[in-house]
């Protein structure tokens, strides 16, 4: 299913909250993506092994290019999209690789880690091997990298990761999480309760004051 076709999924499906179907697509996008971060939240903090293994099917992969970040002398990628955050290390990032698989250094292998587990490897150039490269989600958009070389960051990256909603173009095919449709529903209607339709919200004009 399209972005744009699941909008309109749920927007049909609200009438208990907006009968006169006046909400703008936009409002009832910004809900989906709230609501389908909360349930990929949700479903892995109930169970990480489970959904650790099934994280995959979820992901998107896109290139990265590195670019050395001076003011902490080391590399970093910006992404390009919003990741879903989820309680795990390095959140909806899933895996770092070379693009095609392919390097300058073949057995380049990229490794999670907080950023205080960074600093603690790799921050000392300690013993572990120049092939073995820690990476951090440092923020919404923001990837960092421990002992990067620079042949290493000229190859890029190929980042797999969970994007949210808001980031997929409207004619994109939307990873969803399996089996959610009514729980993401149902907090989509919460969400959009809390919101009055464009169309709707009174600004006093009809109001008479007796006297």
């Amino acid at each position: 299913m399209t972005k744009l076709e699941y909008i309109d999924f749920i927007r049909n499906s609200l009438q208990s909250v907006d009968q006169t179907a006046k909400y703008h697509h936009n409002q009832v996008a910004a809900a989906i993506n709230i609501a389908i971060n909360t349930v990929f939240y949700e479903l892995y903090e109930k169970n990480p092994k489970v959904m650790g293994k099934a994280l995959e099917r979820y992901t998107t992969e896109v290139t990265g290019t590195c670019a050395l970040d001076v003011s902490i002398n080391r590399y970093t990628t910006t992404l390009t999209v919003d990741v879903v955050d989820l309680p795990r290390k390095t959140g909806g990032v899933y895996e770092i690789i070379t693009p095609n698989g392919a390097s300058t250094i073949p057995t380049t292998h990229f490794v999670p880690v907080t950023t205080m587990e960074g600093e603690q490897l790799w921050g000392s150039e300690s013993s572990l091997p120049g092939t073995v490269i820690g990476f951090s989600w440092a923020s919404s958009r923001i990837i960092e990298y421990w002992y990067m070389s620079p042949a290493e960051a000229a190859d890029g990256v190929a980042i797999r990761l969970i994007k949210q909603f808001k980031s997929y173009a409207n004619t994109d095919n939307v990873n969803l999480p399996y089996g959610q449709d009514q729980r993401i529903i149902d907090l989509t209607r919460q969400y959009m309760g809390a919101i009055p339709p464009k169309d709707l919200v009174n600004d006093n004009a009809d109001i008479k004051v007796n006297g």
